[in-house]
């Protein structure tokens, strides 16, 4: 039932994108000059600056560092969440210098942020994750920042990290490359990328000329699909293009191969009962019968990917999983080097969905 369901989702989808594309083709000569004079506007107050409220950063950042972070994060009260603490806590340790991109923060929050010297940019709620990017790149660019960093990680708030960081495949995503891009996931739907909840930057990436002007001409103004179009698959392309490797510790087609494993069953027996694991896998290989490009790892096959090693759950599959993919809570509650319950009760923005007479 779930997978017919799937199907009819996907083709009302298709037939909206349809319907958009020719909306947008029909409707692009009239509004074409117009829009390109905003989008110019737009793009040059981002260059000026303007979106940016607040810069403070500590000597190690001001003085020029060797590996630094660019943390987006959002938070409707302006709360440091006790598992975004935690996560860049565990950078600190290791040696990372880190940049929390965000449009506000509470007393709390700015106190902590001093105790741990970790750097922070204030800056308009425009463009998602992206956007800040942008405003993090192009704000240190100018004060000459960049010239002796040698690694560059670009992470967000929208993944949830496990208890256990180091028992993850964290350690080896923080080493990085040499000369390649590392993520956690890759993806295939709408074109190849690596998925931009966490990148791993080497300095023959980020001091290439074509590195800024990718920065420079992004449209850092844009909503979800912007930042997804342009941004997480754009820059992969991007990279492609200039002949850049993008590494995936967790690639989606090794997941896909799992799904059928016996070593999955295994893996699931010793988080649930052997009926919970049979279920389980009965539901991830309804995902069989279409192409591994319709799906996005992080969500359809979050369980394989944790007991892959993978260190992050999505907000999304927590707060309201929408697509009803696979709840990844249910191998975590036996394991405590998976999940610290408390720390969702900052973390979680959970819909409102009304409430019992």
């Amino acid at each position: 039932m779930m997978d017919i369901s799937r199907r009819i989702k996907i083709k009302l989808r298709s037939i909206a994108q349809g319907i958009a594309s020719i909306w947008h083709a029909a409707t692009l000569p009239l509004l074409s000059p117009w829009q390109q004079r905003a989008n110019q506007r737009r793009l040059h107050a981002i260059l000026a600056l303007k979106r940016i409220k607040e810069l403070v950063l500590p000597e190690a950042i001001s003085s020029g560092c060797k590996r630094l972070v660019l943390f987006s994060h959002f938070s409707p009260k302006g709360r440091l969440q006790r598992a975004m603490k935690r996560e860049i806590q565990d950078l600190r340790q290791r040696g990372w210098q880190v940049l929390i991109l965000t449009d506000q923060l509470d007393p709390i929050g700015r106190q902590w942020c001093q105790e741990q010297q970790v750097g922070l940019l204030f800056r308009e709620n425009e463009g998602r994750d992206f956007g800040a990017f942008q405003d993090g790149w192009l704000a240190l660019h100018s004060r000459g920042l960049w010239a002796n960093c040698e690694q560059l990680i670009l992470l967000n708030d929208s993944v949830f990290p496990v208890a256990s960081l180091a028992e993850s495949s964290w350690p080896r995503f923080l080493d990085g490359e040499r000369k390649e891009v590392v993520g956690f996931t890759d993806s295939y739907q709408n074109g190849y990328h690596l998925q931009s909840y966490a990148l791993n930057i080497p300095e023959n990436v980020f001091h290439s000329p074509w590195w800024h002007h990718y920065w420079s001409c992004y449209p850092g103004w844009g909503g979800m699909k912007i930042a997804i179009r342009d941004g997480e698959i754009g820059l992969s392309q991007a990279c492609l293009k200039h002949g850049i490797t993008l590494k995936p510790l967790h690639p989606v087609s090794r997941l896909r191969g799992q799904l059928a494993s016996g070593e999955l069953m295994q893996k699931l027996e010793a988080f649930c009962s052997a009926k919970a694991a049979e279920l389980i896998v009965e539901t991830l290989l309804t995902t069989s019968t279409s192409a591994m490009t319709f799906f996005s790892p992080t969500h359809y096959w979050a369980i394989p990917l944790l007991l892959d090693g993978h260190p992050f759950i999505k907000r999304y599959l927590l707060e309201s999983n929408e697509e009803m993919c696979l709840d990844p809570l249910l191998v975590a509650g036996n394991k405590a080097e998976l999940i610290n319950p408390d720390e969702l009760v900052d973390y979680l923005r959970p819909p409102i969905i009304g409430f019992a007479n």
